[in-house]
């Protein structure tokens, strides 16, 4: 359940005359008709005359009168002409300089999964985005865009290995085609800011500019406006970045590069109701953008996310322009003086269709209070939908999707028919906002517009871990290029959280050339999954060395499972492990079932805790198995040995102790879907929280394949 907030209706309103008619509809109406008369035309023409006003005050082709779009034609042709491949130069690794002169920067935001917040969780992220817009006093401009996530070059690379585990692998591939079905996306979020030239006399602007202080000024205001985004946005559920350097002039090339055609760029093509670039001799890339015109009365926080979720690609903008108080204020009391004037109007002339009127007085009433009260800032906001494809059926289905889900959520939009020209210009995250589509709201308004809510899926190596339950995009993870390679999974018996582990340890002996896999495993569970990858299963004690094992995977189990002398036998066997992969250099993965065992052993709790912390510089990967998250958070070490460990795999839970809550930060909706996450035992797949610090926290379905189902389901008969 997503948090509501109140948005007014459309403010600007016209004077109707007669309770029924605009001034402008008047001309239309009229216009004809008069001119027949004073040019003393027939009775047919006249009566013909009539007949065009009235067509031409109801008639709204794509939106608009035919007023409207005469006058847009010839400025859209004339336009389009002038279109070019958008020109961006870095400066000094920070700043990029654009053609009018301005100086700009991007900031990148990392975003968090808003479904997994509780409302009063969400409320705090809709005040961090509120209290931003709060202070800005310079224009923002917020780019979600999107690009295909294709599995294509995975597939091949998993295919093209080599020949151990053919079947495994080939079956491992199918499951991929099965996800590729799908265009799957991946959204990035960009804050796009502008230091531009002042003053408003060109000549002065040059002058100003060629001078080194202009600059410098003009660099240090743009600095400082970018340490205000990024403080007001770094929070535990956030993080924003400014793009340096080689980031930023990657992603510069992303946002302006033109298509190479014969050897030069080729523009933008673009007709009444499409803009397109062309890729290569035959193909084009399609954009349609659609603005949003009205809200309903309540809205959900982040509602773009649900568009963004849309089959298909979609880049949604968003401009805020924040408003004097005082300006925006007088404005809304002439508004609301206008609003009471039209419906005395309405109801001297014994017209009752008031409702609407009396709406938009309530909801100016209601700013002007948050203005008096200063629960929020005037802003100007706009949002611009463009989905894109290379197939221009797609881009309809996809914009036809978008408008349904518009619908859904009550939310009035207009096409740009004739504006493709100013389309094209305002949906480039370097360029100004010549659509000009903005709304006047509260900031409380504008903050709903959340546009951080999405998860980062767009990975291209690693291991599928499994399927994002929001909106089934495969979630990829390479755990050799996290900050610490090492993960905790942690479930109650018959959650599925061995049955994961297995399948993640048949995948990364695919994915993964020249790995390693060492299984350190008390319960006897996993000799016939290390076998079916070419593995020798150890009985211990060990009392030979490791270096013999070589390059072979290697399960090392206890006689007898409970022993008591066990402890002891594990605790020497991790730290024969921690000194072997010491040694080298390649890539190793280390499983260590049943966990708690060394946990609740004050040594085992030490040697852990050094193997987790080292674990990095010798390129090892360590996942740790065991039934309950309380059995790290509950000592020192434990807490410790998570803090090393970016990855967290919550299974299902029975229970969930205040101290594991208050350690991982569990929301309450977190907290209750661990109860409720299902598992392979009553379901044909199990699910999990999958959290990497920094990078995902989602809720996935697993699955294996039946070639992975098949030697597991070996193992545990």
């Amino acid at each position: 359940m997503s948090l509501k907030i109140k948005a007014p209706g459309k403010l600007d309103i016209d004077t109707k005359l007669f309770g029924q008619f605009t001034v402008k509809d008047l001309i239309r109406l009229l216009t004809p008709a008069t001119l027949a008369y004073f040019t003393n035309m027939s009775i047919p023409v006249l009566i013909s005359a009539s007949i065009l006003g009235v067509i031409w005050y109801r008639w709204t082709p794509a939106d608009q009168h035919i007023d409207q779009l005469a006058y847009h034609a010839p400025r859209w042709f004339i336009n389009k002409r002038e279109l070019d491949k958008p020109s961006a130069r870095t400066r000094s690794d920070k700043y990029v300089k654009l053609d009018d002169g301005a100086i700009a920067a991007v900031i990148q935001v990392s975003p968090t999964n808003l479904d997994m917040k509780t409302e009063t969780e969400q409320g705090a992220l809709h005040s961090i985005y509120q209290d931003l817009l709060d202070t800005v006093t310079y224009p923002v401009h917020i780019h979600s865009q999107q690009r295909s996530l294709n599995l294509r070059k995975y597939r091949e690379e998993i295919r093209s290995g080599n020949d151990a585990n053919r079947r495994l692998r080939r079956n491992y591939s199918r499951h991929i085609d099965s996800l590729s079905e799908e265009e799957q996306s991946a959204t990035k979020h960009y804050i796009v800011l502008k230091s531009e030239k002042d003053t408003g006399n060109w000549l002065l602007d040059k002058l100003q500019y060629n001078t080194f202080s202009r600059k410098k000024d003009r660099r240090s205001e743009l600095d400082n406006r970018c340490r205000e985004v990024i403080t007001a946005l770094s929070t535990a559920d956030l993080q924003a970045e400014r793009l340096t350097g080689s980031d930023l002039s990657s992603r510069i090339n992303r946002f302006t590069r033109g298509n190479i055609i014969d050897g030069g760029d080729a523009g933008p093509q673009t007709s009444p109701a499409w803009n397109s670039r062309r890729e290569n001799r035959s193909s084009h890339h399609y954009r349609k953008t659609l603005y949003i015109s009205e809200y309903p009365s309540n809205i959900e926080l982040g509602w773009p996310l649900e568009i963004l979720r849309t089959d298909g690609l979609i880049n949604v903008t968003q401009v805020v322009k924040p408003r004097d108080t005082g300006k925006a204020t007088k404005k809304l009391q002439r508004i609301s003086e206008k609003l009471n004037a039209e419906i005395d109007s309405f109801l001297s002339h014994g017209y009752r269709g008031t409702n609407k009127l009396e709406s938009l007085l309530e909801d100016t009433e209601w700013i002007l209070d948050l203005f008096a009260d200063r629960e929020a800032k005037p802003v100007d906001h706009a949002v611009y939908i463009t989905p894109h494809s290379k197939s221009k059926t797609k881009c309809r289905q996809a914009l036809r999707q978008v408008k349904n889900r518009l619908d859904t959520q009550q939310i009035k939009y207009r096409n740009t028919f004739l504006r493709t020209d100013q389309a094209y210009k305002t949906q480039q995250p370097l360029s100004p906002d010549p659509l000009n589509e903005t709304q006047l709201v509260p900031s409380t308004t504008a903050a709903a517009g959340f546009p951080f809510g999405t998860q980062q899926t767009g990975k291209r190596n690693g291991v599928i871990y499994g399927v994002d339950t929001s909106d089934e995009a495969p979630i990829l993870a390479d755990r050799f290029s996290w900050s610490s390679h090492s993960m905790a999974r942690m479930g109650m018996v018959g959650s599925g959280k061995s049955y994961t582990t297995k399948i993640e340890l048949l995948r990364s002996d695919i994915v993964y050339d020249d790995l390693q896999i060492i299984a350190v495993d008390p319960k006897k569970e996993y000799q016939e999954v290390i076998q079916s990858l070419n593995g020798v299963c150890v009985r211990l004690p060990y009392s030979g060395d490791l270096d013999q094992l070589g390059d072979r995977h290697a399960c090392f189990q206890v006689k007898e499972r409970g022993q008591r002398d066990d402890v002891n036998t594990l605790v020497d066997l991790v730290q024969d492990i921690y000194r072997y992969t010491s040694k080298n250099q390649r890539k190793t993965l280390v499983l260590i079932d049943e966990a708690r065992i060394l946990m609740n052993h004050e040594t085992g709790r030490q040697v852990l805790n050094q193997f987790v912390l080292e674990a990095r510089d010798t390129n090892t990967a360590i996942t740790l198995v065991t039934q309950n998250a309380s059995h790290f958070t509950y000592c020192r070490e434990g807490q410790e040995i998570l803090d090393n460990m970016p990855g967290k795999v919550f299974m299902r839970h029975d229970r969930v102790p205040d101290s594991v809550v208050e350690y991982f930060q569990l929301s309450e909706r977190e907290r209750q879907e661990l109860h409720e996450l299902k598992t392979g035992t009553d379901s044909p797949y199990s699910e999990a929280l999958l959290k990497i610090s920094g990078k995902l926290d989602t809720r996935i379905r697993i699955k294996s394949t039946d070639t992975e189902h098949r030697i597991i389901e070996q193992e545990e008969k």
